[in-house]
């Protein structure tokens, strides 16, 4: 909820709503007890996200954030910007 209410994503709250309320069927609840070992990130904000991507098993992690970008080609689960990740989503069905 916090992030959709950055500025830069111009939401209005009834949007903020509409998003969650829309993404949340596909959602699933992951709980870290054992934290994985992950990469040193800039930004200890961010070990939360690469944690839960791990242990969430997520089929990627998208992100605009150039501290999480930059762990790419490092990291066991895909980390992809918004543009690779509609490049990637239309070249799949582009193939189905």
């Amino acid at each position: 909820m916090r992030t959709l209410s950055y500025p830069k994503f111009r939401l209005t709250h009834d949007e903020q709503e509409d998003l969650l309320t829309e993404s949340l069927p596909w959602s699933e609840a992951v709980s870290v007890v054992e934290p994985p070992v992950i990469p040193e990130c800039r930004d200890p904000a961010d070990r939360a996200f690469l944690r839960l991507a791990l242990v969430g098993k997520a089929d990627g992690l998208v992100t605009g954030d150039d501290d999480l970008i930059t762990l790419a080609p490092e990291f066991a689960v895909p980390i992809l910007d918004p543009a690779s990740l509609r490049a990637r989503l239309l070249s799949t069905s582009r193939s189905h």
